[in-house]
């Protein structure tokens, strides 16, 4: 995590005080500027700094323009990135089934919120953006697969639950 940069809270006159919530959840104006900003911040993190260009960017580009997906700002620093697209439970589970995403055109279902680039400087900002999809998205389930240390990647299906702060 580190200190907070120059000029962000706690480094500041008048800064708030410690435990003020200083993280916000944002869709940025401007789409252009949205894929940047999450394309740089996400190219920095594991496990998306080892993906193939040609895979992150329509993924990430994808999820910007159909509005699926949430920035979590201290201020001008970007501290968490969510990325999701919404399926059909047949077209879910063929994902799961065989690795390769449903086409762009059926990424707005109505039963599966499929988690595709989720990462964050800090627990917090991971904190904040699910318990935003859990808001947004309560009594669907939720779908995606994680990418653990030594390059494991594990399959989650579990219902969307409040209370929950991520998936298991």
């Amino acid at each position: 995590m580190g200190d907070p940069a120059p000029g962000a809270p706690g480094n500041r006159p008048g800064a708030p005080p410690a435990g003020t919530p200083r993280l916000e959840l944002r869709q940025l104006g401007s789409r252009q500027a949205a894929i940047g900003v999450a394309l740089q911040f996400l190219s920095r993190r594991e496990p998306f700094r080892h993906f193939v260009t040609g895979t992150l960017v329509p993924t990430v580009a994808g999820q910007v323009l159909r509005g699926h997906y949430l920035l979590a700002l201290d201020g001008r620093r970007v501290a968490g990135y969510l990325g999701w697209a919404l399926y059909d439970r047949q077209d879910a589970l063929a994902f799961a089934r065989t690795g390769t995403a449903p086409p762009e055109d059926r990424c707005r279902g109505k039963d599966v919120v499929w988690l595709l680039s989720v990462a964050a400087t800090e627990r917090a900002a991971l904190d904040l953006m699910l318990a935003e999809g859990r808001r947004r998205y309560a009594g669907l389930r939720v779908m995606g697969v994680r990418h653990k240390p030594g390059g494991k990647a594990v399959l989650f299906d579990q219902p969307i639950r409040a209370g929950r702060s991520r998936p298991e």
